[in-house]
């Protein structure tokens, strides 16, 4: 399966294309204001819209507790929460118009998120965890709106990263993501989180290179913390051409 990551610059592309990946703190596209696609301050909540809820109150989601039902406009979490997440977005399709300001988009492949959460996953999956939450996962957005509501998440927290209304759904997301505590950005700020195993070709014999990935955290220019695999070194080992990128003004009008 092929995806699609949107750039403003080529410089940003040109490091993705070798394997570089930068996971933004998801509560930046929360605050950020902008017109292009990027912003939306119900990230990592389900909320219906003043036109939606005002018009069709009946159709709200119903809530209870201790018998007593209610109607549900919004239900989200706080910041302290949400700043946990790391995200990484994209889209199944080559459209111009995902985001506005857009002059690129690199080219990849959905099994490369795979891997990554295999690695990435490894250390915790003989953790209890009946929420179902995930260090790292990847796949479509769910879009939703007032007559088509989510799917519960429960037992399947990871999810709730992947939720967003459909006033976006002309993008046709697609996200990784990483739940990450303060602890690990922290650690891995200045000790670089590095996973590095042997390889094998199909006559079973050793590579002659490893499987190596690394997870760094760092703050931008601007302010906003974020996570970083690099797996640039194994890309090209495995293969020397990098992942193609293509010019949004050549790509035609859907």
């Amino acid at each position: 399966m092929k995806l699609y990551k949107f750039t403003p610059t080529l410089d940003i592309a040109e490091k993705i294309s070798v394997g570089i990946f930068r996971f933004y703190e998801l509560t930046k596209y929360i605050k950020i204001e902008d017109d292009v696609g990027r912003s939306d301050s119900a990230e990592c909540s389900v909320s219906f819209p003043d036109e939606e809820y005002e018009n069709f109150p009946e159709l709200l989601p119903t809530g209870s507790f201790r018998g007593i039902e209610f109607k549900c406009i919004s239900v989200g979490n706080d910041e302290e929460y949400i700043k946990q997440y790391f995200v990484f977005c994209m889209s199944t399709k080559i459209d111009k118009k995902a985001i506005g300001d857009s002059k690129y988009a690199v080219e990849l492949y959905k099994d490369s998120f795979d891997l990554f959460m295999q690695l990435l996953n490894e250390p915790y999956e003989e953790l209890e965890n009946p929420d179902g939450r995930k260090f790292f996962s990847h796949g479509e957005v769910e879009y939703y709106n007032i007559n088509n509501h989510p799917k519960p998440i429960v037992g399947e927290f990871w999810r709730e990263v992947y939720l967003k209304h459909t006033d976006f759904k002309y993008q046709n997301e697609y996200r990784a993501a990483f739940c990450a505590s303060d602890h690990f950005f922290e650690r891995t700020m200045n000790n670089p989180m590095v996973i590095e195993k042997k390889i094998y070709g199909k006559d079973k014999e050793p590579m002659g290179f490893n499987l190596e990935l690394i997870v760094q955290s760092g703050v931008d220019d601007e302010g906003w913390r974020y996570l970083e695999i690099d797996i640039s070194k194994f890309a090209e080992n495995i293969d020397p051409e990098p992942s193609k990128i293509i010019e949004i003004s050549e790509v035609a009008e859907c």
